[in-house]
Formats: C-alpha cells, sequence, structure tokens
C-alpha cells in the first residue's frame, strides 16, 4: 500500500477549486437535458446540445495544453474559469437549443483550457508515488460537488429556474479568486521543448493513442449517466428526478468514504487492472439500468456504477501523468482531450437509440461499449509496459 499523503498547500487549493467547479457544473449541466425535454424536444436533440460541449473540448484541447506549458499552469487555469463564470452568467438569459449549444460549447472551451493544466498542476507538485491520493483527493472533491450541485439544480429547475446560473457563475467566481490567491505558478517549459518536438514526441507514441480511443469510449459510457440519462429517468420511473438525486448522493457517499482508502491500494496495484475491474463495474451497471426499473434496484446500479469510476477516475489520471515529463506535461494532457469526442458522441447516440428503440436497445449497447473500452484500455497499458521495456534494453529513455 502506498503512504498516506495529506492534501496541503496547492494540492488541497486544486482539490477546494474542483468541489466549487463541480458544484457549478452540476447545477447546470445535467438539467440542460432536462429543461429541453420539457419544453418538448426530443432525446436525440437533448443528446446534441449536451455533446456540444465536449465536442469542443476535442477542438479546443490541444490549445489549452500548450498555454499550459507556455503561459504556466496557474495562468491558463484563470483564464478558463474565468470564461467559465461568464458562460454560466450567459445561461441565465439563454433561451431555446441553439443558444444553450453555443453557451455549453462555450463551456466545453474553458474546461479545455483549464482542464489540461489543472492536470499538470498537481502532477508538478507532488511526487510520482504521492499522485494517486493527490488525484483522489481531487475526484473526492469533485464528487461531493456534483452531488450537491444537482440538489440545488433540481430545486431552482422547480421553483426558480434563472437563480441557479446566477449561483453557478459565483462558485466559478470563488475558483478564479482561490486559483489567484493560492495557487503558485509552475510549467512555462516551453523555450526548452519546441511546440514542434512535444507534437513529435506525442505523435510517435502507439499506447498513447490506444490510449485515447479506449479513454473516448470509456468517457462516453460515462457522459451517459451524467447527461442523458437524467432525462430518460425522469419519464421512465414516477419521481425520477428525485430518484436521480438519490443516485448522485449515493454516489458521492460512496467516493466521500471510500475513495482515499481505496487509493491507497490502488497506488500499488498494475492500472491494466484498474482499467479492466472498473470497465467491468460500468457495464454490469447499464445492463441493470436496461431491464430494472424500482428504484432500490436503480440504486444498486449506482454503486456498482461508482465501484467502477472510483477505480477508473484515480488509475486514468495517475497513467495520463506518467506519459510524458514536465517539459510536455500540459501539451500532452491537452493531446488527451481529444478523447472527449467519447464525450460528445455517447450522449448523442444513446439519445438516438433510446428514442428509437428504448432502453432494452441503448443500455445494452452502452454496457458493451464499456467491455471493449476496458480492453482497448489495457491493450495500451501493455503496449507502454513494452515500449518502456524495449527503451530499457537498448539504453534509450522513453519519452
Amino acid at each position: 500500500m502506498t503512504p498516506w499523503v495529506r492534501p496541503r498547500g496547492p494540492v488541497l487549493s486544486l482539490a477546494v477549486a474542483r468541489f466549487f467547479g463541480a458544484v457549478a457544473s452540476y447545477m447546470v449541466l445535467p438539467f440542460i437535458a432536462v429543461r429541453l425535454t420539457q419544453a418538448g424536444a426530443g432525446f436525440a436533440l437533448a443528446g446534441v446540445v449536451a455533446g456540444v460541449g465536449p465536442l469542443v473540448r476535442v477542438l479546443a484541447g490541444a490549445l489549452g495544453g500548450m498555454a499550459a506549458d507556455h503561459l504556466g499552469r496557474r495562468r491558463t487555469m484563470l483564464v478558463g474559469n474565468i470564461l467559465s463564470v461568464a458562460v454560466m452568467a450567459g445561461f441565465a438569459i439563454a433561451q431555446g437549443p441553439l443558444a444553450y449549444a453555443l453557451l455549453n460549447g462555450l463551456n466545453g472551451m474553458s474546461r479545455a483550457i483549464a482542464g489540461p493544466a489543472q492536470s499538470a498542476a498537481i502532477a508538478d507538485v507532488t511526487r510520482p508515488e504521492e499522485r494517486a491520493q493527490a488525484y483522489a483527493y481531487g475526484r473526492v472533491a469533485l464528487n461531493v460537488g456534483a452531488a450537491i450541485g444537482p440538489f440545488i439544480g433540481a430545486f431552482f429547475v422547480l421553483h426558480h429556474a434563472t437563480a441557479v446560473f446566477s449561483g453557478a457563475a459565483v462558485a466559478n467566481l470563488l475558483v478564479v479568486l482561490l486559483l489567484y490567491a493560492t495557487v503558485p505558478e509552475t510549467g512555462r517549459r516551453l523555450r526548452q521543448v519546441t511546440n514542434r518536438e512535444a507534437m513529435r514526441r506525442i505523435g510517435r507514441d502507439p499506447s498513447l493513442w490506444l490510449y485515447v480511443l479506449g479513454g473516448s469510449m470509456q468517457l462516453g459510457v460515462y457522459m451517459v449517466i451524467e447527461t442523458i440519462f437524467p432525462a430518460f429517468l425522469r419519464t421512465a420511473v414516477p419521481g425520477g428526478l428525485a430518484l436521480y438525486a438519490g443516485m448522485t448522493l449515493v454516489n458521492t457517499a460512496m467516493v466521500a468514504l471510500l475513495q482515499i482508502p481505496l487509493n491507497r491500494w490502488l497506488g500499488s496495484i498494475p492500472p491494466a487492472k484498474g482499467f479492466a475491474l472498473g470497465l467491468a463495474f460500468f457495464a454490469s451497471a447499464y445492463l441493470g439500468i436496461a431491464f430494472l426499473r424500482s428504484p432500490l434496484a436503480l440504486l444498486g446500479t449506482m454503486v456498482v456504477f461508482t465501484a467502477g469510476e472510483m477505480m477508473v477516475y484515480v488509475v486514468m489520471p495517475v497513467y495520463e501523468a506518467a506519459m510524458g515529463d514536465e517539459a510536455v506535461r500540459g501539451r500532452t494532457f491537452g493531446a488527451l482531450s481529444v478523447k472527449n469526442a467519447g464525450a460528445a458522441l455517447g450522449p448523442l447516440l444513446v439519445g438516438v437509440l433510446l428514442q428509437a428503440g428504448g432502453a432494452h436497445l441503448a443500455f445494452p449497447l452502452v454496457s458493451a461499449v464499456a467491455l471493449l473500452s476496458g480492453v482497448i484500455l489495457v491493450w495500451s497499458v501493455r503496449a507502454r509496459d513494452a515500449r518502456s521495456a524495449s527503451a530499457y534494453a537498448t539504453g534509450s529513455s522513453t519519452p
């Protein structure tokens, strides 16, 4: 087991920033599809709107990575989160699918700018043996915020819809102030490694692109539960929105109580095992969602889903951090943003499948994609291990 690491300094600040950022996002994003379907839009259109943000992250992630290495992690995070403040304020006056799609795209841009910098900053300020727990603290903070956000969002959607966006803007403003006051600048290594050399290193790593393919599929599977699933649950089960809030509470309680202890164990197991087990849990949960309709059974599927989430989403950033040294770390995380293509396509395709064939068609297919993504992620780990062994045998270093 890895040694216990208390969150302190920048690690603590970044975790708190993730908490407020998650509160802001989950006050708004899970209910965009709900509001659109309440206004008469179909699942397919709701899925398109939900997928715009992740699609923009695919296109803009490389720019965010370059900014993280060139401008520094702190400056880049500040730019992204200031844009988030403006986006959430914009939602307060937006009406209709087109306006929601535009703002969700800008929200994707803000996350594409800030995301690689935040991931790189954690790696910058921790030793390799500390990273699993450092990322775990961020994941716990995100999940607690993601549980609180829907409760606040559900209340305002039912009683005072516009105020939820103002609250989300305030939460993002708190992130800006926290980052400005407490997080030091790291990175800024562009002069040491040019963009051309960084892209050459990244492009010649087949294990990275296998990981992007498997990670894209995995992220699409995960985003279904975050976006189109609440709208489906509202129509499939009496009191569906209240049940969704209860499911998020189960998710949060499990992560808050178990993530850090679990990560002491995950820090010592191979990434391949974490990916394989986590995606198997995801697949099992979606099979349950396809065929079970009792509230208690659906809560049980969330227990299974959360077990998979706790494995995948800590093994994943630690594995990503090992892919590039400090000089190209931001650009590596930026290149990995391509996997957000899955987050864009997942809600869209599942929305179409739900509209065409219902849950018995859509969710078993999601389960199959989860299993396939696990196979590809394990393949990526094996390919990277083989590449590192070959480099060691020849006396060279793996970029």
